[in-house]
């Protein structure tokens, strides 16, 4: 069994503590007015010095990704097996599981994708199918880009950006104003609200329920004649609680369609049920007011490359692309095209992270330790104890690097831990009792 995890706004301070359902900001919201909660120069036109040439440089690279990629969960902790722990894309040794990034490193397809085009990177240029595939697998109408790589695309529900954080920069930037507010759940990934601090608005927070749920009704009625935006994050980071379409469909209808709702689905694809994963774009085509992010950095392990998406009507896509530049590169736009054809390296990661949570769980059972139970890529552990000693003993004495909710989110005693490959889940909860122990 599960533990259920109790929270009660530990994130706030004392002298902003409420009640659980009330809500964070200047005018607060009465409680008559809420709802009861609910460097190889041109590599491979020659050969370079270390005699690696193009081919064998695409084929070494290949053989690597595909040996991590294609082997089964047991193979892969054989591989990274050994003296010290070895993840994708880290040095030897160091135990990175602090920021959702994917283990298995990215497709195969995506890295040959990279290396095919590596002697290109003098021209600009964007994957032009990448539009399309993103409009096919949401199931909107299809607008294909253009020959040029900066002409606007009249009529796209599509908009991609250099990850979702560029294109969360640009909604902040088109719908944001001074004197207006933005709601969010609290603690929360909180990017927007962020935003909104700096665009003199009033970031409004809604504390969330027991068990690290949002308060969707808390959400709904903290809205006012000044409230711009709401967001929902969905898997909330970092509390990865899902907010099934049950739920999120009746809430977005609650919302004025004055007020954008902005859906952050960045974990998603890690939600445990597939169902659960197709995920807020249903509800774009009836809600012009309804925009949903997703990103790349995460399930398809190219963090590195930057590449996000967002849809929505076109009047929300051709509003926000008034607010971008072209950050989007050839590299990173057939990159992730050919992440997107790589549906069974996306069911690999998607079991890693799936049976990483339940070994997670079931160390954690045995010792005691409180989670929340996660429909993302990572889990919240209540270690009840100085976070901050805990988390420089486990990076200076164990080359472990875990999340510091505390620091991140005001969330005392909390970390989250990312589910890495098996050697490296192995080698965080060693670390965590030989630290416990000596405490």
């Amino acid at each position: 069994m599960y533990h259920e995890v109790i929270t009660r706004n530990r994130q706030v301070s004392t002298t902003d503590r409420q009640s659980e359902h009330s809500t964070i900001r200047v005018r607060s919201v009465p409680m008559s007015d809420r709802k009861e909660a609910s460097t190889t120069t041109r590599p491979g036109l020659s050969r370079s010095r270390s005699g690696l040439s193009r081919r064998g440089f695409l084929k070494g690279a290949l053989a690597g990704a595909g040996a991590i990629s294609f082997g089964s969960y047991e193979a892969v902790a054989q591989m990274v097996g050994g003296p010290s722990v070895r993840g994708w894309g880290v040095p030897p040794g160091l135990v990175r599981i602090d920021s959702n990034e994917n283990a298995l490193g990215p497709s195969p397809r995506a890295v040959e994708a990279v290396l095919s085009l590596v002697t290109s990177i003098n021209r600009y240029g964007q994957n032009p199918d990448l539009l399309g595939k993103l409009a096919r697998r949401h199931g909107v109408p299809v607008v294909e880009w253009t020959d040029s790589p900066f002409a606007p695309v009249p009529g796209a529900w599509i908009a991609v950006g250099a990850g979702s954080s560029d294109l969360l920069f640009a909604i902040g930037h088109a719908y944001v104003r001074e004197g207006t507010e933005v709601v969010e759940s609290l603690p929360g990934f909180g990017f927007i609200t962020r935003f909104a601090g700096v665009a003199n608005a009033e970031p409004v927070r809604v504390p969330l329920l027991e068990g690290m749920k949002p308060d969707l009704d808390g959400l709904s009625a903290a809205v006012t004649d000044r409230t711009a935006m709401v967001v929902v994050t969905t898997p909330g980071n970092p509390t990865g609680q899902l907010t099934p379409m049950s739920q999120l469909r009746p809430f977005v209808e609650s919302i004025p369609e004055r007020v954008l709702v902005l859906v952050d689905e960045a974990y998603i694809e890690f939600a445990e049920n597939e169902a659960d994963r197709e995920g807020a774009a249903s509800l774009v085509a009836d809600h012009p007011n309804v925009i949903v992010t997703r990103t790349f950095s995460k399930v398809f392990g190219m963090a590195g490359m930057r590449v996000g998406y967002a849809v929505a009507q076109p009047d929300v896509i051709e509003r926000i692309g008034r607010h971008r530049a072209n950050t989007l590169t050839l590299l990173s736009t057939h990159a992730a095209s050919a992440a997107l054809d790589d549906t069974s390296h996306l069911g690999r990661s998607q079991e890693l992270v799936s049976r990483g949570k339940r070994y997670f769980y079931e160390q954690l059972d045995a010792m005691g330790i409180e989670y929340a139970p996660s429909e993302s890529s990572f889990v919240m552990m209540n270690m009840k104890t100085d976070v901050d000693e805990l988390v420089r003993r486990l990076r200076e004495e164990h080359s472990v690097l875990v999340g510091n909710a505390r620091a991140r989110w005001n969330i005392e005693g909390w970390i989250r831990v990312t589910a890495g490959l098996p050697e490296e889940n192995e080698a965080f909860i060693a670390a965590l009792k030989k630290v416990l122990v000596s405490s």
